[in-house]
């Protein structure tokens, strides 16, 4: 009988902490975060048809943000400034430029991405007319991306 004394405690507890965004993501409440604590961007030799390549990467913070997302590269960056000003809070992003052929750097992700990051996409300004569709890069844990003559590869590092 001493447990069902305590069953009220425990749910006040338990509600308590369904409050913590990581405790519910823990518990299975509430939507899922992004896995991704690292990237890292490297090109080929003839990356992009020999361009540098604009990347950016854009952590999302509620749904309706991840839905209002263009569907490619080029439309990304043609809608870039809009999108920051009216998803506001709901995204972050980190802009970075692949210039050199062999070239590996890390990219430094925005500090709440762990705790808060529902989704993360990397966007490419490569040549190609129809452009390139987002990368989903929210279940990678340490992602590394290759650009390459005319794609890009995503893998875990």
């Amino acid at each position: 009988m001493t447990g069902a004394r305590h069953l009220p405690v425990l749910l006040l507890a338990l509600c308590a902490l369904a409050g913590c965004g990581s405790i519910k993501s823990k518990l299975g409440i509430g939507p899922p975060h992004a896995s991704l604590r690292s990237l890292s961007v490297a090109a080929d030799p003839g990356a992009n048809s020999g361009n540098g390549t604009q990347l950016d990467i854009v952590v999302v913070y509620s749904s309706s943000a991840i839905a209002a997302l263009p569907k490619t590269g080029p439309d990304w960056f043609r809608q870039r400034d809009g999108l920051k000003k009216s998803l506001g809070k709901d995204i972050e992003v980190v802009s970075v430029e692949s210039a050199s052929p062999d070239e590996v750097f890390a990219v430094e992700l925005p500090r709440k991405t762990r705790r808060k990051g529902l989704a993360v996409y990397a966007f490419a300004n490569y040549v190609d007319p129809g452009g390139w569709p987002p990368i989903a890069l929210t279940a990678y844990k340490k992602a590394a991306l290759r650009l390459q003559a005319k794609s890009i590869e995503v893998s875990e590092q």
